[in-house]
């Protein structure tokens, strides 16, 4: 028995590959589908797991993650993108990216609303955006001699007001298109575009 908003998830090619790997019972296969590796993970994060365990902390609390990762991350993320950000009410730890996302999409999305995408992209996002009830609209990457890039005319021509969320990678997969700084602006000259059209929309009330 399955549930009418499964009915357009699709299986991402780690799982198929996995399912493939699985059926042959082979223990000499090399298995790399999902990219793991018998590398370390840097010795600091080693060391602060460790202390965390001994520490004995058991708490669900605080729910928006510890303050100074929130700290750190707003002021990390912050540098890299040379825009300010607050900790306190703009930043929230979660259990992983992905995980990050999909409550991201539930918060914000209603059903029906369009989620801006790049095309090709990782199914698992798309996955996401249709479960969370929203309709992908992607917008292609051109592959060329320098790499992949946006369509920016195809972007251009799509209809914004439908549109509420931008979700698209940098570097993307499976594409490793890395997004230049024109490209960036031409996605950030969209979002405007859609803010303006949000803030200009009417608001609605109900008795």
């Amino acid at each position: 028995m399955s549930v009418s908003r499964l009915e357009y998830i699709k299986k991402i090619g780690v799982e198929q590959m996995g399912d493939i790997a699985d059926s042959l019972k082979d223990p000499n296969v090399l298995r790399l589908e999902n990219l793991d590796t018998d590398l370390r993970p840097p010795q600091s994060a080693l060391d602060f797991t460790k202390q965390a365990v001994d520490d004995d902390a058991n708490s669900y609390l605080p729910f928006f993650g510890l303050d100074p990762m929130r700290h750190a991350a707003a002021k990390l993320v912050g540098r890299q993108s040379g825009h300010e950000y607050d900790w306190k009410t703009e930043c929230v730890i979660s259990a992983g990216g992905c995980v990050g996302i999909l409550n991201t999409l539930l918060a914000t999305l209603e059903p029906g609303d369009e989620v801006l995408m790049n095309d090709p992209t990782y199914v698992g996002l798309i996955n996401r955006v249709r479960l969370a009830g929203g309709v992908p609209r992607f917008v292609p990457l051109i592959p060329s001699a320098e790499g992949w890039r946006l369509d920016k005319d195809a972007l251009a021509k799509i209809d914004p007001k439908p549109v509420k969320v931008a979700l698209l990678m940098s570097p993307a997969m499976p594409t490793g298109c890395v997004f230049t700084r024109d490209e960036w602006q031409t996605l950030v000259d969209s979002s405007q575009n859609l803010l303006r059209l949000a803030t200009r929309a009417p608001v609605e009330h109900s008795s």
